[in-house]
């Protein structure tokens, strides 16, 4: 496209110097009017979805499609990654000591519209950030915020957190009469009715980003991004797999990491069942193969996991844990040392008078969660458990039965915040505590506390067996197989300056 403006501009030229040829015995037409060659807004033919209809406050957008875009235009002080430990990327460093952070930044950084990058925007963005509910509660552990200079900062927080810079991922603006102006690589921008990426000539990579606009196609009114994508109109289309059935639209898909963590939720109050014995959660805990759940589970789209936490955090090293496959030998070696050694010709065990009988619950309104009970059914199984699936089609029902409390066990999903913050379960006023024992709340208000650590909190975790952790899971990504130059990281866009496409389709 470039080449054929090119074209076209070098024929403007030529066409005036020959107008201009003193030979040419034409009689001449005069005009006060300027021509200007027309010049397409956009060059590139990579398109990513928007929706005009939710706008693009960093902090507020509700637009899933927008809120991809964010990380483009504005960036943030770290980055969050599995290990816990953040991504600097507007800091230099940062040093977490007991409750406080300290937070060195970079220096010589731009606004797109030029300014400095110091200190106090940093604050005022954290205080738009603790108020939005994107990002409040994240940042709730943090009691105040000093500027000790214009390019370091402190955090004190009201309990230590070993994944503190993980939070520090709210975006970094400066406002300017109403609207918010970024660091990032993009800013939006709007030409004869269309709206495009631009990029940010102040960034300090700007020179070396391959796609100095990219389209935006907007989405407002178009109930699914499968026909945009198949007609050429978006070169991405992102499935969460929340709800909507997946369509394999390319040979090209990547996975992009979310903090949804799937889970078996355990009544452990149910006086009497099996479920409510520490053992019996003990030998499940220690004998499902979580790997086959994860790859038979969301299309395979997760990461199993054996705590709460994800694989890859730092704190979990040297720590010795369950294996994801599990072991089914020392499982049924726990069962039948509490006597649950006589198996029928169902293969359900039982100590003689007692048998292993447990149901499931599942809402059936994500479709891929009845994949996660039923593989579990099986693990189960595998065990010598008779296991009843209790499908619900309204997640009101769902919630109702939870609430009835006569379960043995339910598939749950949890979206946890960057620092993994598991109070939703842990305290009475949590809504993912089905089921659990609250003398367990008291051991997570240690850990939170910083009165235990991590190991301390494992170990007490794997006795109790509160919930049984299954995986992460991901969102599956569909881009134009043309496309060239994506990048490994988890963020869908963070390499979108040097994807490359052919010009001609």
């Amino acid at each position: 496209m470039k080449k054929f403006v090119s074209i076209l501009l070098i024929l403007a030229l030529l066409f005036a110097f020959c107008s201009c040829d003193g030979n040419n015995n034409d009689t001449e037409t005069t005009t006060d009017e300027n021509y200007v060659l027309p010049t397409p807004v956009v060059t590139s033919n990579i398109s990513l979805p928007y929706t005009s209809a939710a706008g693009f406050n960093p902090y507020k957008t509700e637009s899933a499609l927008n809120r991809d875009l964010i990380s483009i235009m504005y960036e943030s002080l770290f980055t969050a990654t599995d290990n816990g430990k953040g991504k600097a990327q507007l800091a230099a460093s940062g040093e977490i000591e007991g409750k406080t952070v300290t937070v060195k930044l970079l220096q010589g950084i731009k606004f797109s519209d030029g300014g400095e990058f110091i200190s106090s925007h940093v604050k005022s963005s954290y205080e738009k950030a603790k108020n939005s509910d994107f990002y409040k509660a994240q940042l709730s552990n943090i009691s105040s915020i000093t500027l000790i200079d214009n390019f370091t900062i402190k955090f004190t927080l009201e309990s230590a957190d070993p994944m503190a810079l993980n939070t520090l991922d709210f975006p970094i603006v400066k406002s300017n009469d109403g609207s918010y102006i970024g660091t990032g690589k993009y800013t939006i921008e709007k030409a004869n009715g269309t709206t495009y990426l631009q990029v940010n000539k102040n960034h300090r990579d700007y020179k070396k980003a391959w796609n100095e606009k990219i389209g935006l196609y907007d989405m407002a009114g178009i109930s699914s991004p499968i026909y945009p994508f198949k007609a050429n109109k978006i070169s991405v289309y992102k499935n969460n797999l929340s709800s909507e059935e997946y369509v394999n639209l390319s040979s090209k898909t990547v996975s992009v990491g979310l903090n949804n963590l799937v889970y078996i939720g355990v009544n452990s109050q149910w006086a009497g069942t099996v479920t409510s014995i520490d053992w019996v959660r003990q030998a499940i805990n220690i004998g499902i193969d979580r790997n086959i759940i994860a790859s038979s589970s969301f299309l395979g789209q997760g990461t199993a996991t054996v705590t709460p936490f994800k694989n890859g955090y730092y704190e979990l090293d040297g720590m010795e844990l369950i294996g994801e496959s599990g072991n089914l030998e020392k499982a049924i070696d726990i069962l039948e040392r509490h006597g649950y050694d006589q198996v029928n010709s169902e293969g359900i065990r039982s100590n003689g008078s007692t048998s292993l009988r447990v149901d499931i619950l599942v809402c059936t309104e994500n479709p891929y969660k009845i994949t996660v009970a039923e593989n579990f059914k099986a693990q189960l199984e595998k065990l010598g458990f008779g296991v009843k699936l209790r499908k619900y089609e309204k997640s009101e029902e769902f919630i109702l039965a939870l609430d009835e409390g006569h379960y043995s066990f339910y598939v749950g999903e949890a979206k946890l915040t960057n620092n993994c913050d598991l109070s939703e379960f842990f305290s009475k006023e949590g809504k993912l505590n089905y089921g659990i024992k609250e003398e367990t709340f008291e051991i997570y208000s240690m850990f939170k506390n910083g009165e235990s650590n991590t190991k301390v909190f494992v170990e007490n975790f794997s006795a109790n067996v509160p919930f049984l952790p299954l995986f992460y899971r991901k969102a599956v990504v569909s881009i134009n197989p043309n496309i060239t130059g994506l990048g490994n990281e988890e963020n869908l866009y963070s390499s979108v300056s040097d994807w490359k496409m052919p010009k001609e389709q």
